[in-house]
């Protein structure tokens, strides 16, 4: 009987890495579930707590995905400012933030060598963040900055306003960025927790289905197409 319990722990432990939303850390080898709930919530506590202490710093974190491909992202006291595989978006935030610490007086031709980024942002965008919510907002930034740069006989301080319009949709933007990263790590955190529970009651079959359905929600996120 023992031997049969190691070898479903085993068989578990391998479908866990292979198909769950871990996180990824520095430290070589297997981690076992507790030690994967604890990263996790001292990540959240550490995005949450230490977030009026962040300033300007840019803090990276990374997740695995359960498909095994990698979400890597940057983000300061306010929240997310870029990611490693949505350059379009980082690219256009920086150039955002230079603008509005010189309180939006900028050139035509810097607002409109965002051009290609602005365009691309819906086209480049990583699925997993391809929300209803996001892609709408998206939209919405997109929609702003096309009137910008077409009102071309505008003055000094329209251009100004207008800009500050777009930089506001933009924010709205991150607002729901930072709130589907979020999600995802929610959803991790209460996978384990359910799978923590049957687990504990020696029902292994039932911890794994429990784990399964709680990581379903991640597709549920994604807007349907």
């Amino acid at each position: 009987m023992k031997s049969i319990k190691m070898n479903s722990i085993k068989l578990f432990a391998t479908a866990l890495t292979v198909s769950s939303f871990m996180l990824v850390s520095c430290d070589k080898g297997k981690k076992d579930i507790t030690e994967i709930k604890k990263e996790v919530i001292e990540i959240k506590e550490d995005m949450g707590n230490k977030a009026s202490n962040m300033q300007e710093e840019i803090k990276t974190r990374t997740y695995k995905m359960k498909d095994g491909t990698a979400i890597v992202y940057n983000l300061d006291a306010k929240g997310v400012v870029g990611f490693d595989d949505w350059a379009d978006f980082t690219v256009v935030n920086s150039e955002l933030a230079a603008m509005r610490k010189s309180k939006f007086l900028t050139t035509n031709q810097r607002i409109k060598s965002m051009n290609f980024r602005m365009a691309n942002l819906g086209n480049s965008i990583p699925a997993w963040l391809k929300t209803e919510e996001v892609m709408e907002d998206v939209a919405d930034v997109q929609k702003e900055y096309l009137e910008l740069i077409e009102d071309s006989k505008a003055s000094e301080n329209e251009r100004k306003e207008n800009l500050e319009e777009l930089s506001e949709k933009f924010d709205d933007l991150r607002e729901e960025l930072d709130e589907t990263v979020a999600e995802y790590t929610k959803i991790h955190e209460e996978a384990i927790e359910e799978f923590n529970e049957e687990f504990k009651k020696g029902k292994i079959d039932a911890a794994i289905e429990e784990y399964n359905e709680e990581i379903k929600k991640l597709d549920k996120m994604l807007e349907k197409k």
